[in-house]
């Protein structure tokens, strides 16, 4: 409960704990939740796949929103993917521990796309950032294993968010 509310207000405030530092003994900790939050120009908001985040827990359950007239979507994702899910963090956890955060040009002005993963140990690890620094993609970690853990969620985010969003 502790760290689901220091992880909202984490998002929040827009930067997480431990995106610039090492964070030891991440390689063995224990995931929370996952979310994507994304922004996009020129598009209807309730059109913008993830705008008011899309976040999944480490038991399957997911949650679209709340949007700002405080509609949400809740559900469970399959067994199967959890699974891969898991074994996507799994992979990906033992090169956070550096802290070496990347960042190569790319993206598009006005388009956001920011991954956070949340521990059990109450770190919130941002591995993800399109659209944080202007034209760039950020990332901490292996590159190979960012792009497929955020590939992963992309597939997540297309199957469950829904579009449009609904307004009641």
């Amino acid at each position: 409960m502790i760290a689901a509310w220091l992880f909202g207000i984490l998002v929040a405030l827009g930067e997480p704990a431990a995106f610039n530092d090492a964070v030891p003994g991440l390689a063995t900790a224990t995931w929370l939740e996952v979310k994507e939050q994304t922004r996009c120009e020129a598009v209807h908001d309730d059109y913008c796949l993830g705008l008011y985040g899309f976040t999944i827990k480490h038991d399957g359950t997911f949650t679209a929103g709340p949007s700002d007239r405080g509609i949400k979507a809740e559900g469970r994702i399959e067994p199967k993917e959890l699974q891969q899910l898991e074994e996507s963090i799994n992979q990906l956890s033992p090169s956070l521990s550096s802290g070496e955060r990347n960042c190569d040009p790319g993206g598009l002005p006005g388009i956001r796309d920011q991954l956070d993963i949340a521990f059990a140990s109450g770190q919130v690890v941002r591995v993800y950032d399109l659209g944080g620094s202007v034209g760039k993609v950020c990332y901490l970690g292996l590159w190979d294993r960012v792009r497929r853990f955020h590939e992963l969620l992309q597939a997540l985010l297309g199957r469950y968010y829904p579009v449009p969003f609904p307004n009641n």
